[in-house]
């Protein structure tokens, strides 16, 4: 799945009453054998089947026990709550066979009814789950339980790379949803104290256990301190209050790198994306002539084709990115489509494209064929600041042709107010997070009926037909089992949004981590959730 990221990703402070919740304050001290990092903002939620947002995932992921695993090193998907699952030959059925005495972190047994309901309940449209997406049909899922160890999962539609989207579903006790506090998997929420912390404790029914027999997870648990302020990270870091950085802010990364070189590390290109795009919303207050431009190709092209993305890369990342064009990273080189055509920087093209569409240069001022003025403003989040100085370049570089660009900033509470609720905004620049290589994950932002799109969401049929031909696209590349066909679609799709631009594509971050020198066990992945995806096998240096 796809999430849009703030770096803190998409976010509401969110209260959980079934949680414990304290007045801000400071930090509760560590406990022995506990691990420690940060999170950039509270969780959206803490219902694992609500997921949407990167701090919820990242909860979600350490606490909540799968039917399967997807190995974020090898790419491969490993059996975890099930013992063994099959795939019938028409790709229609998955049939679970679970392990044998499982049970939940209170001490309940774990049966093929307390699967079935979880999967039944991600399912379900009330749910709202953006995991749902990836069944392609959800509502022509059937789940089955012909034993309390078996679990058979029908599908309508044969969806490729079905095995990883089970890594998203946590396994709950049927009929009593416990947001965390009751899991299978290696932690548990025991405390959360909003804007201060989330403190997880170590779940003594978890199943794994080390090639020795030794239970894990190897901590006690896990500490995440609330705290977005970098400089203020870094220092604890450096003072041994935090074992990892998680995707350290470039500017950071070169500050450490000078201290503590043995601290960071440089993984290169990550699958993530940073973006531009225009609200094209057809109920958005705004005029009717900046509706038709944002709605305008032509117009977005020309926006593309101004930015010079190189000068983003060494200035805004300090040259820890790479200029994209796509939303396919070549990190990703499976996929990446190398022959892809894309309008390439040149402002001339820019001017050209702009004066065919019936614009014209007043003085220095760009206007429409109505004699309105090109101004906008993008909106972007303002603990980010390699995004606060891509928005200040693009604004330099669209000044060439004759547009005047106002930047704001904001918190995270008024900027998902904007974005998600009045869709009150003209451009935003923000960033995707891709959590799996393959693209079926990606459903959730390409189908024009997903509340994900973000330029024009939960459409009840496409605006466009470049729409709908996406839409048709991603369904072949999410059923075919041809591998050259689901190939051909995403390479389609790819030009189809190099050629409309609805996302205008920046940079590919690098993966850039921080580990301290006592934690054990680290094992670094450019896949989310990056140095803690093998969690329960990470322990402090001395701690038994």
């Amino acid at each position: 799945m796809q999430k849009l990221r703030f770096s803190p990703r998409w976010l509401l402070l969110v209260l959980t009453a079934t949680l414990t919740v304290a007045c801000a304050g400071q930090a509760a001290p560590r406990l022995p054998g506990e691990l420690a990092w940060t999170i950039g903002s509270d969780p959206k939620t803490f219902d694992p089947a609500k997921v949407d947002d990167q701090w919820s995932e990242q909860i979600r992921y350490l606490t909540g026990g799968v039917l399967l695993r997807f190995n974020r090193l090898s790419q491969s998907v490993e059996p975890q709550l099930a013992e063994s699952w099959k795939l019938s030959a028409d790709g229609k059925t998955v049939t679970f066979k679970l392990r044998r005495g499982l049970e939940f972190s209170d001490g309940s047994g774990l049966t093929a009814k307390d699967a079935a309901w979880s999967i039944r309940r991600v399912l379900l449209p009330a749910t709202g789950s953006p995991v749902a997406e990836e069944f392609l049909s959800p509502a022509g899922v059937t789940v089955e339980t012909p034993d309390e160890r078996t679990v058979v999962v029908n599908l309508p539609k044969r969806v490729i790379g079905i095995g990883k989207v089970f890594d998203e579903i946590a396994i709950e006790p049927a009929e009593r949803s416990s947001e965390g506090r009751v899991t299978a998997g290696p932690f548990v929420v025991s405390e959360y104290r909003r804007s201060q912390y989330v403190r997880l404790r170590r779940n003594a029914h978890y199943l794994g256990r080390d090639s020795s027999g030794v239970a894990l997870p190897y901590a006690t648990g896990v500490r995440l301190d609330v705290l977005a302020n970098s400089e203020q990270v870094t220092r604890l870091f450096e003072r041994g209050e935090y074992d990892v950085i998680n995707y350290l802010p470039p500017d950071y990364f070169e500050l450490l790198k000078q201290k503590d070189p043995g601290a960071v590390r440089d993984l290169g290109p990550s699958l993530n994306t940073e973006q531009l795009w225009f609200n094209q919303v057809p109920g958005a207050a705004l005029p009717a002539w900046e509706k038709s431009w944002f709605q305008s190709q032509a117009f977005r092209v020309a926006v593309s084709r101004a930015i010079h993305r190189a000068d983003l890369a060494r200035i805004a990342y300090e040259g820890h990115a790479t200029p994209a064009y796509s939303f396919m990273s070549p990190a990703n080189g499976v996929w990446y489509d190398n022959e892809l055509k894309v309008p390439k920087e040149d402002v001339g093209a820019a001017k050209a494209g702009l004066a065919q569409a019936g614009f014209r240069l007043k003085g220095s001022v760009l206007e429409d064929a109505a004699g309105h003025a090109v101004r906008f403003s993008i909106l972007t989040n303002a603990t980010n600041a390699a995004r606060q100085k891509m928005a200040t370049l693009i604004q330099q570089d669209l000044k060439a042709l004759g547009m005047d660009v106002t930047v704001v900033a904001l918190d995270f509470p008024a900027l998902i107010e904007r974005l998600m609720h009045t869709q009150d905004y003209e451009a935003c620049l923000l960033g995707l997070e891709n959590v799996d290589p393959d693209p079926n994950a990606m459903m959730n932002i390409w189908l024009s009926s997903s509340a994900n799109h973000q330029w024009n969401p939960s459409q009840k049929t496409p605006a466009t037909g470049w729409e709908a031909e996406i839409d048709r696209a991603m369904g072949v590349q999410a059923s075919s089992l041809k591998q050259a066909e689901r190939k051909q679609a995403m390479d389609r799709v790819e030009q189809i949004v190099a050629d409309q631009q609805p996302f205008i594509y920046l940079v590919y971050p690098n993966a850039l981590h921080a580990v301290s020198a006592r934690l054990e066990g680290v094992q670094p992945a450019v896949l989310e959730p990056g140095l803690f995806w093998n969690v329960e096998r990470l322990r402090l240096r001395g701690a038994r």
